[in-house]
């Protein structure tokens, strides 16, 4: 009992010991109401070489691929598919096409067919029908022409002749009668005087002398008709019996051609339409047979990789999905090298240049860095990046990974894994800065309009103005303000808030620069990998204010010189019309531009109708903006 006594007083020791380390350890930490301590760290100002460089993500892809595409007119379905991934030979099958709308359409051309030959077939066999006709009808014509030339010809040689000499005939037999029948009459009248004749012989006599004579006046009538009347009709008639007829020929000629070219014209019609239905029917079979796309080489199958639009239709590659005509299903690739397929942002453009050299890291081959060297740069923006961003403007860049000099067995290893659509990181080495000073670009923060920085001092950091150059993703160069070995902290310390640009009366709004670097890094420094991607910031009526910030409502519009805009603000006001110009001076005036929407993102000037939404290029011309900045 008299032992535990004792021992009491060196318990109360030791709870009064653990009960003031836990109050000096709260106080420490500001549980007690004293100020947390915080520790900050700095970074060293290094002296060295520093390389500018641009980081892009992309895909790899196959430098030389063999693209299979849809070749069926408007939109069809895949049946089957042969898996990703698979090991073809040439010929064999990867894909067949919904194929049942096409082979209806075939079975209806071949009855189209079938109507045209036998259209052509008849019109054919019309044409030459009239044409043996038209040849018949204009010999016939030629016949009566040829013969109304005889006609006259007979006539003028030996028929006009003949008939005169058959008149004269008729006289001089009439006249040789006619004398006889005289001498017998006389001789008959002394006869009859003397009583050897009767009187009805002697009238006999006497009645065929004057049938004689006037047989001799009918003879020379008839040939007075033949000369006189006969003769003229009838060489009239043969006349007008030629003409006739070679105006009979004209017009077989005629009617020849003009029934001719009736049937040639329905013979070539319906040829052309036979032949026009002939392609299509031949288009349908070429169709049909490519339902069934075979490879065209040999390699391994990768299914193309389909963008999703603004409101994402698009499907990827399976069976049963929907492709429209001329859109890639699939690639073969060669054995011929990869190429790395990324976007590069609008604020670094100027910094890639086709032929720069570049380090190329695989996120499926870790530990791995390849060399490179960028082939191409687009001339335009990629837009399908509008869809997603709209601000945004991606410039597609090519680069092509090179192979090494004395490649380890590990790194041929590496090069044969290597598989398209495999994301990488592209290190573009824009330049080389051979001897600078330099810190992390977390160092630099912007204040009152500059550059400045944080010196690692002790207790109380010491702000510093320094003079900032080129930058990559980690480092910006310090031109001045800073010197060697100085320890810069990454950070502003604790309660820091950097003020905004001191407004000067006199100074006119000023187009800003467009900043390259992340937020809180120097300007001209280049993206980070984070934000490479990102929309710059939209320029400023002022470049010495905050984006959201407006201009002061004391602006007099009369004092206003347009000589001191910049940039991009020149530009603008260049291009204004004079209505345009009124209302900016007026915006200005009243500050009714630029931020102050709902919501709004970091940048600013987004449009007033998009809440939260990220901000556009404040436009000086328009007084309902958005999204305001921080």
């Amino acid at each position: 009992m008299a032992k535990n006594k004792t021992s009491r007083p060196w318990i109360w020791i030791v709870l009064l010991l653990v009960v003031a380390a836990g109050w000096w350890g709260g106080k420490a930490s500001g549980l007690f109401g004293g100020a947390p301590v915080a520790e900050m760290k700095g970074a060293r100002v290094k002296r060295g070489p520093l390389t500018i460089s641009v980081l892009v993500r992309g895909s790899l892809s196959a430098k030389d691929a063999v693209s299979v595409k849809s070749e069926i007119e408007g939109q069809t379905t895949i049946l089957s598919l042969i898996p990703e991934g698979t090991i073809v030979k040439p010929g064999d099958l990867l894909c067949e096409l919904d194929s049942a709308a096409l082979i209806e359409k075939k079975v209806a051309q071949e009855i189209n067919v079938q109507s045209a030959e036998a259209t052509y077939t008849k019109a054919s066999a019309q044409y030459d029908i009239q044409e043996s006709q038209n040849k018949s009808d204009i010999e016939a014509a030629q016949r009566k022409l040829d013969f109304a030339k005889l006609d006259i010809e007979k006539y003028e040689g030996l028929e006009k002749r003949q008939q005169l000499k058959e008149a004269d005939n008729k006289i001089q037999v009439a006249d040789s009668q006619e004398k006889l029948a005289a001498t017998t009459a006389k001789w008959s009248k002394d006869l009859a005087d003397q009583g050897f004749l009767t009187q009805s012989e002697l009238d006999s006599d006497n009645l065929k002398l004057l049938s004689a004579q006037t047989s001799f006046e009918q003879a020379q009538l008839a040939k007075d008709l033949l000369v006189k009347f006969d003769d003229p009709r009838k060489r009239t008639e043969l006349d007008a019996n030629l003409e006739e007829a070679d105006r009979g020929l004209d017009r077989a000629k005629l009617k020849a051609e003009a029934m001719i070219a009736d049937y040639k014209s329905g013979k070539l019609s319906s040829e052309a339409k036979l032949k026009l239905e002939r392609e299509k029917l031949q288009k349908y079979i070429e169709q049909l047979d490519k339902t069934k796309l075979r490879a065209p080489a040999a390699g391994m199958v990768v299914y193309a990789r389909v963008e999703s639009g603004r409101m994402g239709n698009d499907s990827p590659i399976a069976e049963g999905t929907t492709v429209r005509e001329r859109q890639e299903i699939m690639q073969i690739p060669r054995k011929s090298g990869m190429v790395c397929e990324g976007s590069v942002h609008e604020s670094v453009l100027k910094l890639v240049a086709p032929g720069m050299a570049c380090r190329i890291t695989i996120d499926a081959l870790p530990g791995m860095e390849f060399p490179g060297e960028v082939q191409s740069i687009a001339v335009l923006p990629d837009k399908g990046s509008w869809w997603s961003n709209p601000n945004a403007r991606l410039y597609p860049a090519s680069v092509v990974i090179k192979p090494l000099a004395d490649p380890t067995p590990e790194q041929i290893k590496a090069y044969g894994d290597m598989r398209p659509g495999m994301s990488c990181q592209i290190e573009i080495l824009s330049a080389q800065i051979e001897d600078c000073l330099y810190v992390p670009v977390q160092c630099i923060v912007l204040d009152k309009g500059e550059t400045t920085a944080f010196l690692h001092t002790g207790a109380h950091p010491e702000q510093v103005r320094v003079k900032v150059g080129r930058s990559n993703e980690k480092f910006v160069e310090v031109t001045e303000g800073l010197k060697e070995n100085d320890e810069v902290l990454l950070a502003p310390p604790p309660g820091f808030v950097p003020a905004q640009a001191e407004d000067k009366p006199s100074d006119m709004p000023k187009a800003a620069q467009m900043p390259n670097a992340a937020p809180g890094a120097a300007p001209g420094a280049a993206p980070s990998a984070a934000g490479a991607n990102a929309p710059p910031a939209a320029p400023t009526a002022d470049g010495a204010q905050d984006p959201g910030q407006r201009p002061r409502p004391n602006f007099d519009p009369a004092n206003f010189d347009p000589s001191q805009l910049q940039g991009r603000m020149k530009e603008r006001w260049d291009a204004m019309s004079e209505e345009e110009r009124a209302k900016f001076l007026e915006n200005m005036k009243s500050g009714n531009f630029g931020g102050g929407g709902n919501g709004g993102g970091r940048r600013g000037g987004g449009r007033g109708n998009r809440d939260g939404g990220a901000g556009g290029e404040t436009k000086p011309a328009e007084s309902s903006g958005g999204g305001g900045g921080k």
